[in-house]
Order: C-alpha cells, then sequence, then structure tokens
C-alpha cells in the first residue's frame, strides 16, 4: 500500500555531521586495543574495530532530519502540525548571532546546528507557550518555501 499523498515530502534534509568530527571515532580502536592487548590481543583487535564501527553507526544514526509534508513538519523526534505554523522567514547572517543570544526567547525550539543557514518559524498554537521555532539548515530558502506552500 503506498503512502497518502499527503506524507509525501515536500523538502527533507538529512544533516549529516562534518567529516572533521569523525576524528574522535577513529581513536576508539586503539584505546580499546591497547587495554586488552596485554589480556587478550584478538578480543581487543575485534572489540576495538566493532566499537568503532558502533560508534560510527550510532553517529550517523542520530543525525537529525528535518522533513516538511503537507501536514507536518518534523524536526529530528518533534512533529509539528502545519496549521499550528504561522510565517517562515530566513534569518539573514549577520542577524544569527543576535537571534541565538540576546534576542531569544526562554521558550523557543531550537534546533540548532553549525550550519549558515537559519529559518525562525512563528508558532501559532495558543495552547503551546513555544513562541516560535529557529531551525539550522543547509538550504533555508526551499525550506521557507516548503512551509509558505
Amino acid at each position: 500500500m503506498g503512502k497518502d499523498q499527503s506524507e509525501k515530502p515536500i523538502f527533507q534534509e538529512w544533516q549529516l555531521p562534518s567529516s572533521v568530527s569523525f576524528i574522535p571515532h577513529t581513536l576508539v580502536f586503539p584505546s580499546i586495543w591497547l587495554v586488552l592487548a596485554p589480556i587478550n590481543a584478538e578480543l581487543g583487535l575485534f572489540l576495538g574495530v566493532s566499537l568503532t564501527i558502533l560508534s560510527i553507526a550510532i553517529r550517523l544514526a542520530t543525525s537529525k532530519r528535518i522533513r516538511v509534508t503537507a501536514t507536518v513538519l518534523e524536526v529530528g523526534a518533534a512533529s509539528i502540525p502545519r496549521i499550528h505554523l504561522g510565517s517562515a522567514e530566513v534569518v539573514i547572517e549577520s542577524e544569527q548571532f543576535s537571534e541565538k543570544g540576546p534576542k531569544l526567547k526562554a521558550r523557543a525550539f531550537l534546533a540548532l546546528k553549525g550550519l549558515r543557514g537559519l529559518v525562525k518559524v512563528i508558532n501559532t498554537d495558543s495552547e503551546d507557550p513555544t513562541p516560535y521555532l529557529l531551525i539550522s539548515t543547509r538550504r533555508p530558502e526551499e525550506l521557507k518555501q516548503a512551509l509558505s506552500s
């Protein structure tokens, strides 16, 4: 059975970690092997390789995903019905520091990452105390357009 048309993604982005952030994972293997080598070198080799692969897999699996469908905005584990979303605006680079700092409201929903793009989406749900969402993205104009459609 196919997916409902409302569940077809209008926009999606998988925010993979940068390649440089995997450098610490390379230290898992030698650490495990050095600890276990005096006891059992083969076990140290096996566990070192296994735990290195596992740590990288966990890192990839927990990477944030942004998905917009006709009915919902999903950011990581959060799922917000689009009927509760107001206007979306791309925050220009010169304003991003103040949006993340001095202008930030304590109840805002933050999905920040070290990316250049930032989109601010107003929450119109009167029952929800969250005033807006700040979402980092590699493609801010596309996200804004998807939320505006």
